[in-house]
């Protein structure tokens, strides 16, 4: 995959044809364990990445915006789009929270230009409520995530109890969850 990719990047308008190939040699499976015996593998080929997670209800159509939106991609896009679902859950800021959830990740090769692809893809993702996975590329902040989580304040109000002095704090978690100290952001 990394030779193909990397052939890609240097060979564009080859990419559809690369991709056809690539997915010509990929069995499909249906894997059903424990999330961390299903989704741990090695990661052979670098890669950046955007994650994110709308109602359940919204899977079809939002992948087939999102296909419109890779296929039409410039520079082209080698990576297939990965969809999983999830039931919805407890946890304050965890992306399904009481809601079941799809999610829908993109990805493009290490070296080759993501930024336009994945805010496309999050522009359509925003229409939906999407909540990003945390840990991957978005460009969310406190602003726009709040009203997207019901118990928004109440994990604010328990990171300021938690870290009063903001010893767990940085650019990210400020971007993304508002300084420590800082008046709460208004959800709704």
């Amino acid at each position: 995959m990394s030779a193909i990719a990397r052939l890609g990047r240097r060979w564009p308008s080859r990419v559809p044809a690369l991709a056809r190939f690539i997915a010509s040699k990929v069995g499909r499976s249906v894997k059903t364990d424990r999330s961390y015996k299903v989704y741990a593998s090695q990661r052979r080929v670098r890669f950046t990445e955007m994650e994110y997670a709308i109602p359940r209800a919204h899977a079809a159509e939002a992948v087939r915006r999102v296909l419109e939106i890779a296929a039409a991609a410039d520079p082209p896009v080698v990576f297939p789009i990965e969809v999983r679902f999830v039931a919805g859950d407890d946890s304050h800021l965890s992306p399904a929270h009481e809601r079941d959830t799809t999610y829908i990740a993109v990805h493009q090769f290490e070296g080759v230009a993501w930024e336009g692809y994945f805010r496309s893809v999050e522009a359509v993702m925003n229409e939906y409520e999407g909540r990003p996975h945390w840990g991957k590329r978005h460009f969310q902040s406190a602003e726009t995530l709040a009203a997207r989580y019901p118990h928004w304040d109440a994990f604010r109000e328990v990171r300021e109890r938690l870290d009063p002095e903001g010893a767990f704090r940085n650019e990210y978690t400020d971007r993304v969850l508002g300084p420590v100290g800082a008046p709460t952001v208004e959800s709704a």
